[in-house]
């Protein structure tokens, strides 16, 4: 069950009747481009550094991690009875490494994923599976035993991990950031950390690409009128006019018509939020406080009466250019959701992708005991996805290989320049063409505007055609995916509202994303039902459904049931007959499968 309620923190040693439940409250607000991310006072560049530096602790932090789990697999492998496990299975990965390059190899020749060959590899790589399964789960009793018998004769364990935190603190010690931005480092890296061991999975390292945030956490929180006044350094946030935002950011305010008439803009706030990027020491030993300014748009006002514990001001990359955003995290005393009503209802909530006939994509739906209904994601949408993943990525993919052939030919010659030859080996040796390593190329080729002067024109104009085709795909995709969240966050404070308690399947969403089971057998999703999992993204629903139900005090249970085999009439054995359409062997009912599912999700939370 997902507690539908706040955040609770509890103070030590306290009599049960003074303990204070507190709210978190987010706020999430729009900023403009800072007003100073090049100040002459400072380094140049220290900005965009700080970015950087807190991308290299994160990956710093990853090469920590495997180097610890390197050394603890090692330690662990050293016992006997666990080398011997290891070897089995080792040798089990090498066979099943075998037959799975043997099953590709098959599928490129026969152009299909059944023939009699590939279903005798496929049964062999299920036998396999299974049995590594089973020495797994042996070896994972024997490591444990291990573990305990490494601990008894001595501290090498506890040692291993003194020596992880020594060296985690070594990292952000040396990183160079200000304590506010490794200490959002460190936390994400701890939480990524213990989901990867709970989940058997390792940390991967970030790629730069100029995204990241800055975070100011509040020592001992600040009230909402003392970010107004500017009464604490770490930062502050003053209110201004939508004229005076134009003239500060040169952006042109919202005109009059409408700001009166069917916008929400009257409502608005503007001002300049100023936040500390690093401190330090000048040459005269003194100290001094590297600031941004951004301007922000509040479209909602402040909580009032909470208090501002962090707040972190986001840099996202969409195609070529930045989107920026402050996100604030308050605390408060007064939980809101206490004054809802309860209306008791209950209702189950199926959660599943169906292409409606109508238009549209069904992606849960509902049945409270009187009356079943869909969730439909709007077919623009469906659309717009369509286009960007299918059209777009398509003619990009068409123009990156037509480029790379095309360079290749015009730099044939021996006399291409020496620095250019690199770059013809690189383009040579790439498994797949890229616009980037296209665009890398042409950029480099300016530095010999005598070399095929006309050919070097028109590799230009290849490389601004595909630059605007990618710049295209990433505004359409962003403004897409956000259509879809807002979709979700609507339906979720719709539901929250209406119903007490909502019912879920328990299950597990990761697995419809493999491409096989873990007996090694194919996943039965076709290539349309994949595609259409993608777009639903109902993982994004679920996620809404539960964070509306911690605001409006509804209550989240998930289950673990046969919900779509299971007859909601007569709890018989239901059997599919065309399509979503399934017919109960006992009392020959034919219903929907997402009904029938929602029935019996109904039926547990009574």
């Amino acid at each position: 069950m997902i507690a539908p309620t706040r955040t609770e923190k509890y103070l030590y040693l306290v009599p049960d009747e003074q303990v204070q439940p507190v709210t978190t409250i987010v706020r999430k607000y729009g900023l403009l481009s800072p007003l100073d991310w090049d100040c002459p006072d400072y380094p140049a560049g220290d900005a965009f550094e700080h970015l950087f530096l807190q991308n290299k602790l994160w990956n710093d932090l990853v090469t920590i991690e495997r180097e610890h789990r390197a050394k603890y697999r090692e330690l662990i492998g050293s016992d006997e009875e666990t080398a011997q496990m290891d070897t089995e299975i080792a040798s089990i990965k090498d066979r099943l490494s075998v037959l799975d390059e043997g099953r590709k190899k098959l599928r490129v020749e026969h152009r299909k994923k059944k023939c009699p060959e590939i279903d005798c590899l496929d049964e062999n790589i299920k036998k396999l599976k299974s049995e590594l399964k089973a020495v797994a789960s042996k070896a994972k009793e024997t490591r444990a035993a291990a573990k305990d018998r490494i601990r008894a004769a001595g501290n090498d364990i506890e040692n291993l991990e003194k020596d992880r935190q020594a060296a985690v603190i070594k990292a952000y010690n040396n990183s160079g950031l200000w304590w506010g931005n490794y200490n959002a480092v460190l936390e994400s890296y701890k939480k990524a950390r213990i989901k990867a061991l709970k989940d058997g999975a390792e940390l991967k390292y970030h790629r730069f690409d100029g995204s990241g945030r800055f975070t100011n956490q509040i020592q001992g929180g600040m009230s909402v009128q003392d970010l107004l006044e500017g009464n604490r350094n770490v930062a502050s946030l003053r209110l201004v006019s939508s004229g005076e935002l134009g003239d500060i950011s040169g952006k042109k305010p919202p005109s009059l018509d409408l700001q009166s008439v069917g916008s929400r803009r009257d409502s608005r706030e503007y001002g300049i939020l100023a936040i500390t990027l690093y401190t330090g020491t000048d040459e005269q030993s003194k100290k001094f406080r590297r600031t941004l300014s951004f301007p922000v748009i509040l479209h909602r006002p402040l909580p009032e009466g909470a208090t501002l514990k962090s707040l972190s001001v986001h840099r996202k990359r969409v195609g070529t250019d930045f989107v920026w955003s402050v996100v604030f995290t308050f605390t408060t005393d007064c939980p809101t959701y206490d004054q809802r009503s309860s209306t008791g209802n209950r209702c189950g909530l199926n959660l599943g992708w169906k292409k409606q006939a109508g238009g549209g994509l069904r992606v849960a739906t509902i049945y409270d005991g009187s009356d079943a209904r869909h969730i439909t994601l709007p077919q623009a949408i469906i659309d717009g996805l369509d286009y960007v993943n299918g059209d777009l990525q398509g003619r990009i993919d068409s123009a990156a290989n037509e480029n790379h052939a095309w360079l290749l030919e015009q730099w044939g010659g021996d006399e291409l320049p020496e620095s250019l030859q690199e770059l013809r080996s690189m383009l040579r040796r790439s498994k797949r063409p890229h616009p980037a390593k296209f665009a890398k190329a042409v950029i480099a080729w300016r530095n010999y505007p005598e070399y095929l002067g006309d050919a070097r024109d028109e590799a230009e104009q290849r490389r601004k055609a595909t630059k605007r085709l990618t710049i295209e795909m990433a505004h359409k995709r962003e403004k897409l995916l956000r259509r879809r969240m807002d979709f979700y966050r609507n339906t979720a404070k719709q539901l929250t509202s209406v119903y007490d308690v909502i019912c879920l399947d328990k299950m597990d969403l990761r697995r419809l994303a493999l491409l096989e089971k873990g007996d090694g057998t194919p996943n039965e999703l076709t290539k349309i039902a994949r595609k259409q999992r993608q777009q639903a993204a109902i993982s994004e629903l679920r996620e809404c459904l539960s964070k509306a139900a911690a605001k409006n005090g509804t209550q989240i249970e998930q289950v673990s049931t046969a919900s779509s085999a299971t007859c909601s009439a007569c709890k018989g054995k239901m059997e599919q007959v065309d399509g979503i359409m399934w017919r109960c062997r006992e009392c020959r009912a034919l219903v929907d499968q997402d009904i029938n599912a929602a029935a019996n999700l109904f039926r547990e939370v009574l």
